[in-house]
């Protein structure tokens, strides 16, 4: 991939409360898009990374602009709704690092982002998006976003999608196959994982995952199966690599956000996509050690370098 300057990463960033103890929480700002631009910008300090999203008017929505700016993420594309404020989410953890949630974001400020843009402009180098950002808009919504996406493309930008099936937050499964299919459709790069076709298409197998995906056109295809490692597609080549592991999983929450953050880091840094995606592996294992979506930055960065000074 050619280096890039300008990244556009497009969802929702909701307050996470996650449970401490019986009687005990902790406050974060988190989401999956969110925890992805956050690790690409840690990862590759020297690239403008923009959110697109909309927050509300209220004192959390001013406290996560306040987080966005010392991850040095771009505010310019965040919009305000005077009606709405941020998502929210609770996060329980069991012994393994597995996770529950529950949610409280059906009237969020970000699920009206592409209606608060409106027609201003944008560009951008790469944009990203996932079936997430897709499921929280109306069905006009998702057409502008389309609409958006193929300009972008038009203009010489590359579009990552991350399928990321969320089956609560669609009517039916049909309806999330149909804008699943338009948005690989519309990808250079995809992030399909194992659990996700499984629920969504009944995908028991990395080739049948790769066979669905390539034939709707994607270019690279990165698959994500968990701990059998991470299988790569491009242009008739396949490669696997193997997940990095920790000594113990404290918290799952983000892996797969980080890793695409650190995978895309790592591309844009020129490394190749072998690289890329043991680059993302590390950066995955480094957050699933520590609670919580968002790794404090100081220890974050004494375990992981930045992918341009990664060893080609």
């Amino acid at each position: 991939m050619d280096r890039l300057s300008h990244v556009v990463v497009f969802g929702e960033c909701m307050v996470e409360l996650v449970n401490q103890g019986k009687d005990t929480l902790t406050k974060g700002y988190a989401g999956d898009t969110y925890n992805t631009a956050v690790y690409l910008k840690r990862c590759t300090p020297g690239t403008s990374v923009s959110f697109l999203t909309s927050i509300g008017a209220d004192f959390l929505s001013n406290e996560l602009l306040f987080k966005m700016g010392e991850e040095e993420i771009n505010t310019d594309l965040v919009y305000r709704s005077e009606t709405r404020n941020l998502g929210l989410y609770m996060v329980q953890t069991d012994e393994h690092g597995e996770r529950t949630f529950a949610y409280w974001r059906d009237n969020s400020a970000a699920t009206q982002t592409m209606n608060l843009k409106g027609d201003t402009p944008l560009s951008a180098d790469l944009f990203y998006f996932s079936g997430i950002s897709l499921a929280i808009l109306d069905e006009i919504q998702r057409c502008k976003l389309f609409a958006l996406i193929k300009t972008i493309r038009e203009t010489g930008g590359k579009v990552v999608f991350d399928p990321n099936y969320r089956p609560r937050l669609w009517q039916s499964r049909k309806e999330a196959r149909i804008w699943t299919d338009l948005a690989y459709a519309n990808a250079d790069i995809a992030f399909p994982g194992g659990d996700d076709h499984l629920a969504l298409y009944d995908h028991t197998d990395v080739d049948a995952i790769h066979a669905h995906v390539t034939a709707l056109g994607v270019a690279e295809i990165v698959v994500k199966n968990g701990a059998a490692g991470v299988h790569i597609f491009t242009k008739g080549n396949h490669c696997i690599v193997p997940v990095e592991r920790v000594a113990r999983v404290v918290d799952t929450t983000a892996a797969g956000d980080a890793f695409n953050g650190g995978y895309l880091a790592a591309r844009i840094s020129g490394k190749s996509v072998t690289e890329s995606a043991g680059y993302g592996a590390k950066v995955a294992a480094t957050v699933i050690s520590f609670p919580g979506a968002i790794v404090d930055k100081g220890a974050f960065s004494t375990r992981v370098n930045t992918a341009s000074s990664v060893s080609p």
